[in-house]
């Protein structure tokens, strides 16, 4: 990554190398590195916002809402589900796995613009999740830890780092022999992964999720908006409870 406006290219696979920049890799919501807290994922709870009005506990269930937002009984019974849930795990296994068969045939033609907007609502009106974005350096990397997960999207949305994994097995490993406590291994591999490990290795993957908190981090920074494409939001339009959303006003951070 050159400058500050290349992650904006959310189609890019990216190299992070540690060891070069100001990585701030999150993988759990009660991660914390160099006193900063890394609650920064979907599912973190404690950020609830308003979107075109409907109030929503997390911005999982605030994105999986753009999954199912065509104009049918269905789809507006699976959204009052996200509406009301407060939990955006359960609301990703519980709500939009049992429903993945009706989900939106054009969903990844605007998911990640959707997801793009979604979190820049959050910044909008969560005071606390936009102070948690500023408080970051200007330099900082934010990354999506995504080194232990195996699905497809994983170095979509996130970014692996295969030496820093090889280095946290072989940690377990020696842990184990000792007949520490898993309990403990996780906590002592949390505990180098976040600090003297931190500057290990190379993150490699597209980094959306991170891309999209580094260009809402900037735009506030600079009182301005993302890029957000509301001509394709416009396109697909995008229906919460039987109301199409229309994206005509680009509202900036205060």
């Amino acid at each position: 990554m050159k400058n500050k406006n290349d992650f904006l290219n959310f189609s890019n696979v990216e190299v992070y190398d540690a060891s070069a920049l100001n990585c701030f890799a999150f993988r759990h919501g009660y991660d914390v590195r160099e006193g900063l807290p890394l609650s920064l994922g979907n599912m973190v709870s404690g950020y609830d916002f308003d979107l075109q009005g409907i109030h929503f506990h997390n911005s999982e269930c605030a994105y999986i809402a753009g999954t199912f937002s065509e104009d049918t009984d269905s789809h507006h019974d699976i959204q009052r589900q996200l509406i009301a849930c407060d939990n955006g795990f359960m609301a990703k296994k519980g709500i939009r796995k049992p429903h993945e068969g009706e989900k939106r045939a054009d969903w990844e033609e605007f998911n990640i613009h959707w997801m793009l907007y979604v979190v820049w609502q959050k910044c909008l009106g969560n005071e606390d999740f936009r102070k948690l974005l500023l408080s970051f350096p200007k330099d900082a990397v934010i990354i999506e830890d995504s080194t232990f997960q195996v699905g497809r999207t994983a170095t979509v949305w996130g970014a692996r780092n295969m030496e820093l994994k090889q280095r946290l097995n072989l940690l377990k490993k020696e842990l184990k022999v000792q007949g520490i406590t898993k309990a403990a291994i996780k906590r002592e591999q949390d505990r180098m992964r976040l600090g003297e490990w931190s500057t290990l290795g190379s993150f490699v993957g597209q980094n959306i999720m991170g891309k999209v908190l580094m260009a809402c981090k900037v735009a506030l920074e600079n009182g301005t908006e993302p890029c957000i494409d509301y001509a394709l939001l416009n396109r697909k339009h995008i229906n919460i409870l039987g109301k199409e959303i229309t994206f005509n006003q680009h509202v900036k951070a205060a």
